[in-house]
């Protein structure tokens, strides 16, 4: 039988289905989909896309040709769906595969990426759920090595990463000559300690832009802080 596309949610200009993924969508893409510096980027790369909600939303945001690489069969086939189904399904392009195989053409104005972020712990017996959680050739160090290499001279590469790794990611990111330009760490909540950070890489140096972005407020509703950076996205 065929597979029939079924929305799991519906953003203001595209719908999302994310039911052969291995993790849904969360709040984590939807922050750095909003977040990542975009605008004038000419070509983008999403690394490990998942359903694609990302390279969406940097089509949206932006003019750039994009591709959007995933390696799990299941993912890839949302992603595709996605894809086809949006507005911008001619400038982005679906690679099934490593990234690590994948070659651009030329540089490359942005990378971005929500990698898996579990290094340790039990993997899920549904592989598709550990190759989306866990690192294996896709982590920080792999992805700042693939930007080091394909960056534009004022590219940026932007991921998000579990807070209390900086220190390591800033030392991965200098010793292959990216300087840090962005930095936001994300909140669940005002009174709670950061869960995520988002970082922002780029070759060129210059100004650094720290942030703090609280998700919740007290009442459980999104905060105005983060309802003004997904304003163009949630319904």
């Amino acid at each position: 039988m065929d597979y029939e596309r079924k929305a799991s949610f519906t953003f203001r200009r595209f719908a999302i289905d994310d039911r052969r993924c291995g993790l849904k969508i969360g709040t984590d893409a939807v922050a750095l989909g909003a977040w990542a510096s975009c605008r004038d980027a000419r070509t983008a790369i999403d690394v490990g896309c998942g359903c694609g909600i990302i390279a969406l939303m940097i089509a949206q945001r932006s003019d750039a040709l994009i591709t959007a690489i995933e390696i799990d069969s299941g993912a890839a086939a949302d992603a595709r769906g996605n894809i086809a189904a949006s507005p911008w399904s001619d400038r982005i392009k679906l690679v099934e595969g490593d990234f690590a195989d994948y070659r651009p053409d030329g540089k490359v104005d942005l990378i971005v990426s929500n990698p898996p972020f579990f290094a340790n712990g039990e993997q899920s017996p549904l592989a598709s759920r550990a190759c989306a959680r866990h690192e294996g050739g896709l982590n920080y160090a792999t992805l700042i090595e693939f930007a080091a290499a394909h960056l534009s001279p004022a590219g940026r590469l932007a991921f998000i990463y579990p807070a209390g790794c900086e220190n390591d990611i800033i030392y991965k990111a200098e010793m292959s000559h990216l300087k840090l330009r962005r930095f936001c760490r994300l909140r669940q909540r005002s009174d709670l300690a950061a869960v995520r950070d988002m970082y922002e890489f780029s070759p060129s140096d210059g100004a650094i832009e720290n942030q703090e972005l609280t998700i919740r407020s007290d009442n459980g509703g999104y905060t105005d802080q983060f309802a003004e950076l997904t304003k163009d996205f949630y319904l």
